[in-house]
């Protein structure tokens, strides 16, 4: 039985919660899922500013270099219209702001005026400094939210109920296909599904509709590559590793991030099988992974195809890659490809 993820956020719970209670003085809205951040974000809008009175009460600032005089005459500006007001600040880079007391943010946050309140909106990557005062005082005087990915059972609810508004059908073996293809982004299976539907000629989505027009995820062809390494496939691996160097969106940095962590997560799955463990030792390894059935039972079964031996030595040369790259400035692209040919040698 799949376990719930303590750390992934109940969207619905927060909403909920909004209204209930209705809006704090302080917002801080953050981690990895925009796409549920901007639905908090309009909901949050829509209860401070009725219809007619954003126009007067609705002022947005821009980091990094937010200049706290102009935050303080934002938010001390009394409302005209409406009963609130609402200051959206976008990518503060609270870590590195210099030039004012953090103590007298502290003081200021302490005493937003009854009528306004003051959102922080993050962007994806962005993790506020939880040591600094700043930060510290920020999250004292209101409510802080990291949105992440959605269960697994509520993303795949949301992946058909997208398909269905746009006419079609996806059952959830499918569905989950789809997600594990494209990404848990939300915003990034938005313009895949549009994409797919549209292809479709049935009125089902298919594997093959999705195989045929959708734009991988990295991490899916990540593990195709070392799923291809693993099967001794090393025509297809070749292949596999052109279409990642060709992909510009993620410099060859990353993709040997990427795959140093995919043989890590597939060294843990190994050692959970010779030993008996189980998913519970994978997902306490690997946190990421609990609640996802799905991604976990492929990990599980790639794992079979490599020794524990061959796995070890595969993340020793993931890091050994990863050491050149930083610290005697290889050429990344170069250092990517020696890495999958290294790979590819190690067949015991």
């Amino acid at each position: 039985m799949a376990v719930k993820d303590k750390n992934v956020l109940d969207y619905g719970a927060e909403v909920k919660k909004l209204r209930q209670s209705g809006p704090r003085p302080v917002y801080i809205l953050r981690g990895e899922e925009d796409y549920l951040r901007d639905s908090y974000l309009s909901e949050l809008k829509k209860l401070c500013l009725p219809e007619g009175s954003e126009a007067f009460n609705y002022h947005r600032l821009q980091g990094p270099g937010l200049d706290m005089g102009a935050l303080r005459q934002s938010v001390e500006a009394m409302p005209f219209m409406g009963e609130r007001t609402v200051t959206e600040v976008r990518d503060f880079d609270v870590n590195r702001v210099s030039g004012y007391d953090p103590d007298a943010l502290r003081v200021f946050l302490e005493d937003v005026p009854d009528w306004a309140t003051i959102i922080f909106v993050f962007s994806p990557g962005y993790t506020p400094d939880s040591r600094l005062a700043a930060v510290k005082a920020m999250k004292k005087a209101g409510e802080d939210i990291a949105f992440t990915s959605p269960g697994e059972a509520e993303l795949l609810r949301w992946v058909i109920r997208r398909v269905e508004s746009l006419g079609k059908k996806i059952d959830p073996p499918t569905a989950n296909y789809l997600i594990w293809v494209c990404g848990d982004r939300m915003n990034g299976l938005i313009p895949e599904i549009l994409k797919i539907a549209a292809y479709a000629r049935g009125d089902a989505i298919t594997r093959a509709d999705i195989d045929a027009v959708a734009k991988r995820a990295p991490e899916t062809t990540i593990f195709h590559l070392t799923d291809a390494l693993g099967a001794g496939d090393y025509d297809k691996a070749a292949r596999l590793l052109a279409d990642l160097l060709a992909d510009k969106d993620e410099p060859p940095q990353k993709q040997i991030g990427m795959v140093s962590e995919q043989f890590r997560r597939l060294y843990i799955a190994r050692l959970a099988a010779d030993t008996g463990k189980g998913e519970g030792f994978i997902t306490a390894c690997v946190p990421e992974l609990t609640g996802k059935s799905y991604p976990l039972r492929l990990l599980q079964r790639a794992c079979r195809n490599f020794s524990s031996q061959r796995l070890s030595r595969a993340v020793s040369a993931c890091a050994q890659c990863d050491y050149a790259m930083k610290d005697t400035g290889g050429e990344p692209e170069a250092l990517m490809k020696e890495l999958v040919l290294r790979l590819a040698m190690d067949r015991i």
